[in-house]
């Protein structure tokens, strides 16, 4: 006896759970799908948008460490200039080189240096030298009678104003306020009679303090808070300003240039500990006709405060996403309800038919879908088999019942024809 295939599996009302799995349920594979789907494009979207947003942020963050770095070394040049611009201003009052020229004493021109050092409190000691070297007034007294042709102030400032690096003077006191070593900047002018003729030299020994709030008043308290720091430096080494917001206990090295002729620029940089920083880098190139001492300035933040933004874009659209594909996955669910309904209706008819009810037909669904299109080609076919199946004669009514399943086989009928 030949068998006949079953139907694939539905979920029956003692196994409703089956409703939820895709090998079974239609519903259940279609929202499955959905869901992965929507997974991958929430994934591809938070990828690229978090991509673009990094590269924006890190062109956006070089460029302004770089500026801030300009910044910070343009306003310590131009403060320099003005000092070294006093000291030139003071150099060519005729008073003050009559009184220097002349045969007046010490106390005069010593209350003609003090007046400046008290007009401009960064000066820690101003003082003059003669063309010989010797020290003839000095603020406070200081050096006063000693030999100044082995100072480099001196030397360098015999024709020109002259602008030296930073040192350590433990003849002068420490500012106040000051834990660490106390660093002074040398500048100098040469001073010239009413003749014309050199006279000597007017020295300083300028404070570095001030570069401290220099950096301040570029880099503010909330820049600060975020670990944007700036360091300064005299070669590779040599640190002059570290405003210590970055994060380290000693400051690093200078960052590494491209070439000897690249004065501006950014890097990431990664420490010896791992640590990465976003580094934007400045040299002096000074100001008017102060040309500069070639000073580096770095501001640098840890790479992951200023990538902070795109952690942070991350996690949102990663949230979004996630509601996102549950909502498309439990839409898919709920939409496709009306085509497994369809589909259900069917396979009853479907299964009526084929039990022996005569007056079953196949539903018929309004409009043009797919859908209505395949009931109205099984409808079409089952009442093709049914007028394929009726006798063309009236048979003879048999003696005996029917077999099970409703179907008689006429005497002298087609055996291919069936009655319903």
């Amino acid at each position: 006896m030949e068998s006949t295939p079953s139907p694939s599996r539905a979920a029956s009302p003692g196994e409703w759970w089956l409703i939820f799995d895709p090998r079974c349920s239609l519903r259940a594979r279609a929202a499955l799908w959905i869901g992965v789907g929507a997974a991958a494009f929430v994934a591809l979207t938070v990828w690229f948008a978090t991509q673009v947003h990094r590269r924006a942020v890190d062109v956006q963050t070089r460029a302004t460490f770089e500026t801030l770095a300009f910044e910070v070394g343009d306003k310590i040049d131009r403060v320099i200039y003005e000092r070294q611009h006093q000291l030139q201003f003071l150099a060519s009052l005729p008073a003050f080189r009559t009184a220097l020229a002349g045969e007046s004493g010490a106390a005069q021109r010593r209350e003609i240096l003090e007046a400046l050092q008290a007009e401009w409190p960064d000066f820690a000691w101003v003082g003059f030298a003669d063309t010989r070297g010797h020290i003839t007034a000095g603020t406070g007294r200081r050096f006063e009678g000693e030999s100044a042709p082995t100072r480099p102030w001196f030397r360098g400032a015999q024709e020109k104003p002259f602008a030296g690096h930073l040192h350590e003077i433990p003849e002068l006191p420490r500012p106040t306020g000051s834990d660490g070593e106390a660093r002074y900047l040398d500048l100098a002018v040469p001073v010239q009679g009413m003749d014309g003729r050199p006279i000597g030299v007017l020295g300083a020994h300028v404070r570095w303090t001030w570069a401290a709030d220099v950096a301040r008043s570029v880099i503010t308290q909330t820049a600060h808070r975020e670990q944007i720091g700036v360091t300064v430096y005299a070669g590779d080494t040599d640190v002059l300003l570290d405003t210590g917001a970055s994060g380290w206990t000693l400051p690093p090295n200078a960052p590494p240039r491209p070439g000897p002729r690249v004065f501006r620029g950014s890097l990431i940089e990664t420490f010896s500990l791992g640590t990465r920083y976003v580094t934007g880098f400045s040299q002096s190139r000074g100001f008017r006709d102060y040309r500069g001492l070639g000073w580096l300035v770095a501001v640098r933040q840890p790479v992951d405060r200023a990538f902070a933004s795109v952690g942070e874009l991350q996690r949102r659209l990663a949230r979004w996403g996630i509601a996102l594909v549950v909502a498309f996955t439990f839409a898919g669910w709920f939409l496709l309800h009306p085509l497994v309904r369809r589909l259900q209706i069917m396979r009853a008819a479907a299964d009526r038919i084929r039990g022996g009810d005569v007056l079953s037909v196949m539903p018929r669904h309004p409009g043009e879908t797919e859908l209505s299109a395949t009931c109205e080609s099984v409808g079409r076919l089952v009442e093709h088999l049914r007028a394929e199946s009726l006798p063309t004669t009236t048979p003879a009514v048999p003696s005996t019942p029917p077999p099970p399943g409703g179907f008689v086989r006429p005497t002298g009928a087609d055996p291919r024809r069936v009655v319903w």
